[in-house]
């Protein structure tokens, strides 16, 4: 995985290389396998997950309401305070994802500046308009 890797995700494609830098220098890698379930509705969130292959479903309450592939992201609102998960997200093939924890994205978010914090505050905005 690569710089050019980090900046085709939404929320990190605004980023000077040196910030992607830091973003990639701090990811774990994470794989799953198809049934496996990555996180639990009302679970405590303690980081995100960012696709780099494979595909996943959300869903809330039993429903699902998406389908996740490559270069997709969740899980992000634990990184801004949120402490619960609003869904639950199940890998439905083999699934390799990168994962940023809360406590380093806290120890790294000062390098990064307001960019991704911003990012994730719209994109929170933006889903809560959509379900209005």
């Amino acid at each position: 995985m690569d710089i050019k890797f980090i900046k085709q995700i939404p929320l990190f494609s605004n980023l000077s290389d040196e910030k992607a830098q830091i973003i990639l220098d701090s990811f774990e890698m994470k794989s799953f396998e198809a049934g496996d379930v990555i996180f639990e509705q009302n679970q405590e969130g303690d980081g995100m997950y960012g696709i780099i292959f494979g595909e996943a479903e959300v869903s809330i309450d039993g429903t699902v309401i998406a389908a996740l592939g490559n270069n997709d992201y969740f899980g992000e609102m634990a990184l801004v305070g949120f402490e619960r998960r609003n869904a639950t997200v199940k890998a439905l093939t083999q699934l390799s994802v990168f994962y940023l924890s809360k406590k380093v994205f806290d120890s790294i978010k000062d390098e990064l500046g307001q960019e991704v914090t911003n990012e994730i505050m719209r994109r929170i905005k933006e889903d809560f308009e959509k379900t209005r």
